[in-house]
């Protein structure tokens, strides 16, 4: 069975000659529990090509970061993205990041590479910018308009974790107010990345009122005894096999671990092709 990985941010240079690539090694590099994928530790694209293969991992999605200086997240160029998502079409796909602290700009940057190969989406992370902002803040709705204009889901970047490393008490990471977007916005899709963790329950419930919203908890869904995983098990395995994504966080958690622990943590036999391939490739349009 193919799988869709929906937050993979692979060794190549736009990643690595900045911050992006070590922050998102923050658990391997402060946790004995997560000891890395050996391909991140060497920063090698094609090692991590293999690994990608071995676990069945078709495509891998970059999510676009532009943090503005939020603490150390940093940020990576969405031309970088669009020049890697059509260097390696057959092993990557791409949300375009929109800098909350330069929206004009990143408006702009949707306008000029929405229509480019494998381009899928908008990428942006309201809890962990420079100047927090919930999700259905005023002067998110230009991006949510542009994201119905050109037909793009927008994935939102959730987690505890990201919030204080962003700065920022981890409150942030609270999807209550991604459900009035979604309501004001009932056309455009959201993901949520990182699944709101560890608000697991309160993400479960706000996606099971939108339908236009989708549960992506990556290495918090795929991670045997990680606190809060049962709970997005239980949600896509009674309300939301049809809106629960796959992802491995990688280079935070090794690709092929997250397969492994993701088909032992219990999700029902049939939804999981579901929530391996078919969900996000409905979602971001990918012909099986």
């Amino acid at each position: 069975m193919p799988i869709i990985d929906m937050r993979l941010r692979p060794p190549i240079p736009a990643w690595t000659k900045g911050s992006v690539f070590r922050t998102a090694m923050h658990y391997p590099r402060n946790l004995v529990s997560f000891k890395g994928p050996r391909s991140a530790w060497l920063e090698s694209l094609d090692l991590l090509f293999e690994e990608m293969d071995s676990a069945n991992i078709k495509y891998g999605v970059l999510m676009g970061r532009a943090a503005s200086g939020a603490g150390n997240l940093g940020g990576v160029d969405n031309r970088d993205i669009v020049e890697a998502v059509a260097k390696w079409p057959d092993r990557f796909l791409g949300f375009l990041g929109i800098d909350l602290e330069a929206i004009p700009q990143g408006l702009a940057e949707v306008r000029e590479y929405a229509r480019a190969t494998n381009v899928k989406g908008i990428s942006i992370e309201p809890g962990s910018g420079m100047r927090p902002r919930w999700s259905d803040d005023e002067s998110l709705d230009p991006i949510y308009e542009i994201a119905q204009e050109f037909d793009l889901p927008v994935s939102i970047s959730l987690s505890g974790l990201l919030s204080a490393l962003g700065g920022h008490d981890i409150s942030w990471s609270r999807p209550v107010s991604i459900q009035r977007a979604a309501q004001k916005y009932p056309k455009v899709k959201f993901i949520v990345s990182h699944a709101a963790w560890p608000y697991a329950e309160e993400m479960v419930v706000v996606a099971l009122a939108c339908p236009n919203i989708y549960v992506s908890p990556d290495l918090y869904g795929a991670t045997v005894g990680m606190i809060g995983a049962d709970t997005y098990v239980k949600g896509a395995n009674m309300f939301l096999e049809d809106r629960t994504l796959f992802g491995s966080a990688y280079p935070t958690k090794d690709i092929q671990e997250a397969v492994r622990d993701f088909l032992a943590l219990g999700y029902r036999q049939d939804i999981i092709p579901k929530i391996m391939w078919g969900n996000a490739a409905k979602l971001l349009k990918i012909k099986s």
